[in-house]
């Protein structure tokens, strides 16, 4: 828990830095996007361990279906909005599209083939969890809801991914790492040119 809390801390703090020059137009949405896609995984992941743990089918059913929306977006098939007021939601799945489509051109080769890698294990991830998610969504027990919505949880937590630098199929974390939005001891905390 404190690795995630430093790494929004040091997120929030990185992307402020780089927010302020106007020509980087591109590199400002990819830093926005990522950003969002962090958040709504983490807060995807809180949602499902309530739903785990929730006493009633209703309100497993409340929290599972915040996770379906946190995934999908409010395009996506199953998404139910709260109330006519809920702000937009894009979604991770389209978030994940839109870090592919403004990848800066400058990457280099080798590491835009990581980064395109680890936005696919992401994107299987999240959908691997809504899968477990609406399998929950379809009981009406909640321990059967609470089965799926621990695969869920896996899911989600491995979409983050770890913070580690040997080989593994990658998540978020990974994906900060190489887009250099994660700091680092004696690290700016922006992309380095």
């Amino acid at each position: 828990m404190r690795r995630f809390l430093f790494v929004a801390v040091v997120l929030a703090y990185g992307l402020s830095l780089f927010a302020q020059p106007t020509e980087m137009g591109p590199q400002i949405k990819l830093a926005e996007e990522v950003a969002a896609l962090a958040r709504e995984l983490r807060l995807a992941m809180y949602y499902a361990a309530l739903a785990v743990y929730a006493p009633t089918p209703a309100d497993q059913r409340l929290y599972a279906q915040q996770v379906v929306n946190l995934i999908e977006g409010e395009e996506g098939e199953h998404f139910v909005a709260e109330s006519p007021m809920q702000s937009r939601v894009p979604g991770m799945l389209q978030r994940l599209e839109l870090i592919r489509v403004v990848l800066p051109p400058a990457i280099p080769p080798t590491k835009k083939r990581a980064v395109l890698l680890i936005l696919n294990n992401v994107r299987t991830f999240l959908e691997f969890a809504l899968g477990e998610t609406l399998a929950s969504l379809r009981r009406s027990d909640v321990a059967t809801g609470s089965e799926h919505l621990r695969k869920a949880f896996a899911f989600l937590y491995t979409a983050w991914g770890v913070e580690v630098d040997t080989p593994y199929l990658g998540g978020v974390w990974l994906l900060l790492r190489h887009l250099e939005y994660s700091q680092r001891p004696g690290a700016p905390g922006r992309p380095r040119p």
